[in-house]
């Protein structure tokens, strides 16, 4: 059912442009405005003109809209290095599952249920969930193995290729203690790294849809390590959690990939970002 409260319509990227100037936004080139709505969007922009107002629909005195693109263009920025760094990490972790778990149970021990740690109706759900993701790809390798093998149950090292990110945590979730290799390599108890694989994959979706992670709090809070000290005290709901976990475990996997001179080379780009926004404490650097 359509809202019957809802009263806007649809304006033209002419009559957005004077609406914004209404509310007090110093536009310049209309014509370079006029461009960046039709690329970028009025709704999307949107998002970014809060900091810039001190009450609802009235911009702060002398901003200009290349203010706001500055700080749209920072966030896409920071989720490509973010997105980037989030892949390497995923890839290092599917290797190691593969590796370790085909190892102790062999090619197609991971559908044994008394090879997990999880109940059955859990088992269930995910036995089902990696047949159907198995099902839909259209991988060669997938298309090879069923016509050779005339089986559509693959081994472990094709599985993990394959299932999603969000899958793979859960899968990670259900390994015994014994199969968990990678807790030692991060230093860190199962509990939160299974957390910080959920925490990751969230915002992982949120990169991949092109969301706002800039000045965002996170719906999946993530886990803090109770001995690791460079951890004390960081917001957890916050997009520098995620950068501390991240270089947390490129130290583990020994695979910096210059991620923390990315971020650096970022903020030194946009120095006008505030990055307590983003739940950068003072001392940010000595703790990357």
């Amino acid at each position: 059912m359509i809202s019957q409260n809802f009263t806007k319509s649809h304006l033209s990227y002419d009559e957005q442009i004077a609406l914004l100037e209404s509310r007090g936004l110093i536009v310049g080139d209309k014509m370079f405005a006029r461009k960046k709505l039709e690329h970028i969007s009025y709704y999307r922009l949107s998002a970014y003109y809060f900091p810039f107002q001190d009450e609802k629909d009235k911009f702060r005195h002398d901003t200009h809209f290349k203010e706001v693109l500055r700080l749209y263009y920072f966030d896409k920025a920071l989720r490509k290095i973010i997105f980037d760094a989030i892949e390497t990490i995923e890839v290092n972790i599917r290797a190691n599952v593969v590796y370790h778990l085909s190892k102790a149970t062999e090619a197609f021990g991971y559908m044994e249920k008394g090879n997990l740690n999880i109940s059955y109706v859990d088992y269930i759900n995910l036995m089902q969930t990696i047949q159907r993701e198995t099902q839909r790809s259209q991988e060669a390798f997938v298309t090879h193995f069923k016509e050779k093998y005339h089986s559509g149950i693959l081994p472990i090292w094709m599985v993990v290729e394959i299932i999603s990110f969000a899958t793979l945590s859960k899968f990670f979730k259900a390994l015994k203690p014994e199969h968990e290799t990678l807790t030692s390599k991060f230093d860190i108890p199962p509990k939160v790294l299974k957390n910080w694989l959920h925490f990751i994959n969230h915002i992982r979706n949120i990169c991949a849809h092109h969301g706002r992670l800039w000045n965002k709090q996170f719906a999946i809070k993530a886990l803090i390590p109770k001995k690791i000290t460079k951890f004390d005290g960081v917001r957890n709901d916050k997009i520098f959690m995620l950068i501390m976990i991240l270089q947390h475990m490129f130290k583990g996997l020994d695979t910096a990939d210059g991620f923390k001179d990315k971020i650096r080379a970022l903020l030194a780009e946009y120095p006008e970002i505030k990055i307590s926004d983003m739940g950068f404490p003072i001392d940010w650097e000595s703790r990357l």
